[in-house]
């Protein structure tokens, strides 16, 4: 009996972590076998990244009082309660994806570019880092191609620290969605099981080229903490849920060892202002 063909079907089932158990190794064979499969299932999963990262915050919500108010209306009272369900899924839906676009506009028309990054970099690690089964794309034993690839799909080198000294290791990495720009991603793991994450995206353009170095900052949000600081073309974040002290010793290391590539010498952290001091200052705190 002649096997069944992988449909598009199967990918995207497959890339959702939905498809039944007697078509996983048929779709997971033809992925190791073929490049072109593998290809179209990582495409899938970075366009549901993507939508998951738009709009997951604003599905969440509650529904506006006002709209559950004008669904109690007199004449249809009966007909609407019955309907309710439905009402809100839809009503949920597109003030999810309204809401989206226009937080996303207000974002994208704010200066203060480190803030943005900040808490989406919180909402970004706090949505794969639960994610037991396919937290990456591209796991630690192909760290050379992850770095490459990233590299290749952002327009800038992508430098992945090592942090094996403070106990943590690479789990991978990933792409995913920013406001105007993609966001890279590498994930590190410790014997307890925290993980904590780096995220980068070109902080630069013609029409920011004034943005130069920014300080050392510190944001938290929903119990992440997140380090995030302009250096050169980018805008860096370390996240994790360890306590200020504990997420700041990490992110002087990786701060030193992203200087590295381009001085030779590990650097310090970033100063509050003007030339970077011998050692590294204590950091400027914000709120997210």
């Amino acid at each position: 009996m002649a096997a069944m063909p992988i449909t598009d079907d199967d990918l995207m089932a497959y890339a959702d972590g939905q498809l039944a158990d007697e078509r996983r190794e048929a779709v997971e064979q033809a992925v190791a076998r073929d490049p072109s499969v593998a290809s179209r299932v990582a495409s899938i999963r970075e366009q549901n990244a993507e939508l998951r990262h738009a709009f997951d915050p604003w599905l969440d919500e509650a529904i506006p009082p006002r709209l559950v108010a004008a669904a109690g209306g007199r004449t249809a009272r009966g007909f609407l309660v019955r309907a309710w369900p439905a009402y809100a899924a839809a009503a949920t839906l597109v003030l999810g994806v309204a809401g989206g676009w226009i937080a996303r506009d207000m974002m994208l028309e704010r200066t203060g570019v480190p803030t943005t990054f900040a808490r989406q970099a919180a909402i970004t690690h706090a949505l794969y880092t639960a994610d037991q089964r396919r937290p990456v794309e591209v796991w630690a034993n192909e760290e050379a191609s992850l770095a490459r690839w990233l590299t290749r799909r952002m327009g800038t080198q992508a430098h992945i620290p090592d942090l094996t000294a403070l106990g943590y290791t690479l789990v991978g990495g990933r792409l995913v969605a920013g406001n105007a720009k993609p966001t890279g991603l590498v994930m590190y793991e410790n014997a307890d099981k925290q993980r904590v994450t780096l995220q980068w995206r070109l902080a630069k353009d013609p029409d920011n080229a004034g943005l130069g170095e920014a300080a050392f900052r510190y944001a938290s949000e929903n119990g992440v903490g997140v380090f995030y600081w302009i250096d050169d073309e980018c805008a860096y974040a370390l996240s994790g849920p360890l306590d200020r002290t504990q997420l700041l010793a990490v992110a002087r290391v990786v701060y030193g060892q992203l200087a590295t590539p381009a001085t030779g010498t590990p650097a310090a952290p970033p100063a509050t202002g003007g030339a970077p001091p011998k050692a590294a200052p204590e950091p400027s705190r914000t709120q997210g």
